[in-house]
């Protein structure tokens, strides 16, 4: 009677041991890059100014001689996982959905590119 008990609390221990687990994460700025956002952006006339209205801050400047650069990334995980005593699983999908404006030395857009960038007249 003992024996069993006891082999029923570690098989009811090692039951409760196992679990599944979701992830989740996102980092970056998140900005959807649909035709609609860069449909108003012409190369040559649109400031600066007026792209980091539309979008906000950037993930990152970059400054190069004549030009300054501006990167927007957005980053997204998700994923699930089982995790037992002798063995655990994890699928983690990650995403990465980027632009990137570039700008002359009057701060006006010379050429840019996005991750769904659908513009006729490159």
């Amino acid at each position: 009677m003992r024996n069993t008990l006891i082999r029923l609390s570690v098989s009811l221990l090692l039951c409760l041991m196992t679990a599944c687990a979701q992830y989740e994460n996102r980092r970056g700025v998140e900005v959807g890059w649909q035709p609609a956002v860069t449909a108003g952006l012409v190369r040559g006339q649109t400031t600066r100014q007026e792209v980091l209205d539309l979008l906000g801050p950037p993930s990152q400047v970059i400054a190069l001689e004549d030009e300054t650069v501006l990167y927007y990334l957005f980053e997204h995980s998700a994923g699930n996982g089982f995790i037992l005593i002798a063995y655990n699983r994890f699928t983690i999908d990650t995403r990465y959905d980027r632009a990137i404006f570039f700008f002359d030395k009057n701060d006006r857009l010379s050429d840019y590119a996005t991750h769904t960038d659908s513009d006729p007249n490159r």
